[in-house]
């Protein structure tokens, strides 16, 4: 339904406070050619005007959670959630509310519209009863304020293929390309293979391949090839693929090509082994790019010189605890423990509380408590802990978590996790 937001601007002119109001209502289809506009103008590009531009459009995104803001009868602000589902420690698919397409065109910034449509998204989120809400941040300085913490982190790498010599290689005849008519199907069921393994990892719906994963359109490409699909089997099964771009490039008539690899996923080790060999040797493109490895990828030690291998860390996928006591039960844990906590969520004073949360044999009890706490954090604090990958050591010493020393290390023990979280793909 819409409302009416009475939204008063922070600088006054002369000695008048300007009123406006502004509506904030989930779209239609009447709105979806101006809803693409103004998310496209949002981050500074333009809108696709094609017929499949926006069926993918209707495919992806959810009307009843696609919301916009009006100032008249001017589109000025844009947000929406996607209905998915995350891998948490353990193998358990929690549903979280994905936030996307946040944007408030430049004529209107500084007048309350993110915080209204943030409002309203989450409100969503939690009639929904989904007990996460995700983002990638476009702004890390944004998001924190409403409760999102970064949880997962990823490396950008490159190296020269030329440079680069894994120190084992597994037999070429293994790895085949495949056709973009055949790699649906292959593609999928290693995805799903691999998903239960590493919390961070989404649910993928049908139109999300189809639409997202693998849409090639032209205007994608920046100059670069078609997608190609690579595929590793081990007794016939396929066990790992890759996706990647290519670039000619010639310097004196030297071949100097780039392959960008969008996405690398295996389920065993030879396939991870024989995937990077192959990327790492395609004739006339020796320079690879990916712009997500996980931070504990093996790459690094299956190389001669792990110099070679150049990587940036950078944050990843962004967690937002709605449910407490939900999130925390569904999550498994590698160490048992009992602690009280005290949560600060001035977003969302509702979740504002006490909780205590017991774990027994790696199963997780959380419930709202009236017992002292052992340590206070904020919600987007919570939201970085949750999947396992954040020190809760380095936060208490950065002030982010109060508590006593032994708190702050049972706080570490039970969050923790063996094996860091990692997203692998933006929406």
């Amino acid at each position: 339904m819409p409302c009416l937001l009475k939204i008063v601007a922070l600088e006054p002119v002369g000695r008048v406070s300007v009123v406006a109001m502004f509506e904030v209502r989930t779209i239609t289809e009447d709105d979806a050619v101006m809803f693409r506009s103004r998310v496209s103008r949002g981050f500074g590009a333009d809108a696709e005007t094609d017929e499949a531009a926006h069926e993918r459009f209707r495919a992806i995104f959810e009307y009843d959670r696609t919301l916009a803001a009006f100032d008249g009868d001017e589109m000025i602000g844009t947000g929406a959630g996607f209905s998915l589902g995350l891998t948490v420690p353990g193998g358990a698919e929690v549903a979280m509310g994905g936030t996307t397409v946040i944007t408030v065109q430049p004529t209107h910034r500084r007048r309350g519209v993110l915080r209204s449509l943030m409002d309203r998204h989450l409100d969503d989120v939690a009639e929904r009863g989904e007990p996460l809400a995700g983002l990638w941040a476009s702004e890390a300085s944004i998001y924190g304020r409403f409760g999102y913490g970064p949880a997962t982190w990823r490396h950008v790498a490159k190296l020269d293929g030329r440079a680069v010599k894994l120190r084992a290689r597994t037999p070429s005849s293994s790895v085949r390309l495949l056709e973009t008519g055949d790699a649906d199907p292959v593609l999928r069921s290693i995805y799903e293979s691999a998903r239960p393994g590493r919390a961070g990892m989404l649910t993928r719906s049908d139109a999300w391949w189809t639409h997202r994963l693998l849409a090639d359109p032209e205007s994608w490409r920046e100059g670069k090839s078609k997608l190609r699909y690579v595929v590793f089997e081990e007794s016939g099964t396929p066990t790992g693929y890759a996706i990647y771009r290519q670039k000619s490039h010639w310097e004196d008539f030297l071949a100097d090509g780039q392959v960008d690899v969008s996405e690398v996923i295996a389920t065993t080790p030879d396939a991870h082994t024989a995937l990077w060999s192959f990327l790492a040797n395609i004739d006339l493109f020796p320079n690879v790019e990916l712009w997500n490895l996980p931070v504990d990828d093996p790459l690094l030690w299956k190389v001669g010189d792990p110099r070679r291998v150049n990587r940036k860390m950078i944050d990843g996928l962004w967690v937002r605890v709605m449910d407490v006591s939900a999130a925390l039960t569904a999550r498994a844990y590698d160490d048992d423990g009992v602690l009280t906590f005290d949560l600060d969520d001035p977003m969302r004073p509702q979740t504002s509380d006490t909780y205590r949360l017991e774990v027994s044999d790696g199963v997780g009890v959380c419930m709202r408590s009236d017992r002292p706490a052992d340590v206070s954090l904020a919600a987007d604090v919570l939201g970085s802990l949750y999947l396992g990958g954040a020190d809760a050591s380095a936060m208490a010493a950065a002030g982010r978590v109060v508590g006593d020393s032994a708190a702050v290390r049972t706080l570490q023990r039970l969050f923790r996790t063996d094996q860091p979280p990692w997203c692998p793909e933006v929406f």
